[in-house]
């Protein structure tokens, strides 16, 4: 993936701003309540390949969304080859009739190696561009899937005040290579994640570095657990912490400068706040009890982590020096894997009922909890970057699959299939 990809126009045309009524159906995930039709943009040769890759990739993120129904390109009136990109070569009437209220087009040209796609949301019922979301980019053939994920967050962005979570990665656990685990790491317009390591062994708790270069887990390769780092650009894995002792799991501060880790010392594991050398700076839990999963809220200032302190494995809060500790999960008899919004506000978690492990949402006080799944096995959330989805395991069909949900668990689709188990994603901040 180029980091080379650039948005040369935020906007590329310079109308009045648009006020119809494409914000006035817009409820919320799941409610799929606006009508929008994807149409590829024009191209010719060569790049007609990619101009197709772009409609998918961003058909299948606002699918993905829930805001949307997508308008069937059997019934579109424009052909891709020959329709015109602005509101003056667009049929309105057409659309309306079939019942579209916004269409995506645009036109692609590929020189050389460069890719350049002018993309324009246009508003049917207001007969307008929207300006707030039209776009020129360049970049790479290899870009094209991130200009559609950066045109789908501009369009959730415009048509509901928050930008959209599509641009951005997701790592997780997977045994598709084989009985072993390994980390892969996928995007929204990839039919197949790619693999990250190679460990042959066991592997657990993958997590982002801030930077999203790298990719923070647990590997079992010594026959017992090691916190390692996987380099994206070097592709290199070098063990962290090397001399802090047996590690279970970890996770790096918001600004990259600590990590927060699960140290198991004489049979006993706590939480240690480390330095990004490893050096350990301060012991921040010191009980009999179980200790582990600790996760960093997005103010670096507070942690929540997995304690057996109570009797039972529940989820708890306390600052960053180990004071102020509270209990947040205050119903069920098993909570674990907490996971903090990127807002700060919630928190969610994994309780077992109903049958199995299911998925809560709760203010990061624990208070106004509620289960969004039901049925099967739902494990170790992870929010988007917006703070509205979440990523989880599930056995909903034969194997573990990677699962989106809103907050709500109005809207929820497998984001995974094929051979092998993938479990523990670890959601990704927004590329940049």
């Amino acid at each position: 993936m180029r980091a080379a990809l650039a948005c040369v126009a935020a906007c590329i045309v310079a109308t009045t701003p648009v006020h119809a009524v494409v914000t006035g159906a817009i409820f919320g995930p799941g409610s799929q309540s606006f009508s929008i039709a994807v149409l590829p943009p024009r191209a010719s040769g060569a790049a007609s390949a990619e101009a197709a890759r772009f409609a998918r990739a961003l058909t299948r993120d606002l699918e993905l969304s829930g805001y949307f129904r997508l308008v069937d390109p059997a019934t579109f009136i424009e052909r891709p080859e020959t329709a015109g990109v602005t509101a003056a070569e667009t049929d309105f009437v057409g659309w309306a009739a079939i019942g579209a209220q916004a269409v995506v087009k645009g036109a692609l040209a590929i020189g050389g190696e460069t890719v350049t796609l002018e993309v324009r949301l246009l508003d049917v019922a207001g007969r307008a561009d929207v300006p707030q979301v039209s776009r020129r980019y360049t970049g790479g053939r290899g870009d094209v899937g991130r200009m559609a994920h950066k045109t789908a967050d501009a369009i959730l962005e415009f048509l509901t005040g928050e930008r959209g979570p599509f641009d951005s990665q997701i790592a997780f656990v997977s045994t598709r290579s084989g009985r072993l685990k390994d980390v892969y790491r996928l995007t929204f317009d990839m039919d197949e994640p790619v693999r990250v390591t190679d460990e042959r062994s066991l592997v657990v708790t993958p997590r982002w570095r801030p930077d999203g270069r790298a990719i923070l887990f647990t590997s079992y390769r010594q026959h017992q657990p090691f916190l390692f780092q996987a380099d994206l650009g070097t592709r290199q894995t070098a063990r962290l912490a090397a001399g802090a002792g047996v590690i279970l799991d970890g996770a790096w501060s918001p600004d990259g400068s600590k990590l927060v880790v699960t140290r198991e010392e004489a049979g006993n594991t706590d939480i240690y706040l480390l330095d990004r050398s490893g050096r350990v700076l301060q012991r921040l839990t010191d009980h009999w009890a179980i200790d582990v999963a600790p996760v960093w809220a997005p103010d670096g200032r507070r942690l929540a982590f997995c304690s057996s302190r109570a009797g039972s494995p529940q989820v708890y809060v306390m600052n960053v020096d180990g004071s102020g500790l509270a209990r947040v999960s205050r119903t069920g008899g098993y909570n674990t894997s907490p996971a903090w919004s990127p807002k700060g506000d919630r928190l969610a978690w994994a309780t077992r009922g109903g049958g199995g492990f299911q998925i809560v949402v709760a203010g990061a006080d624990g208070g106004d909890a509620h289960t969004i799944t039901r049925g099967g096995m739902n494990e170790n959330p992870s929010w988007g970057p917006d703070g509205r989805y979440l990523v989880f395991s599930s056995t909903r069909g034969a194997r573990q699959r990677l699962v989106l949900s809103d907050r709500d668990g109005r809207t929820q689709k497998e984001l995974t299939r094929g051979v092998g188990d993938d479990t523990s994603p670890a959601w990704s901040a927004r590329l940049e």
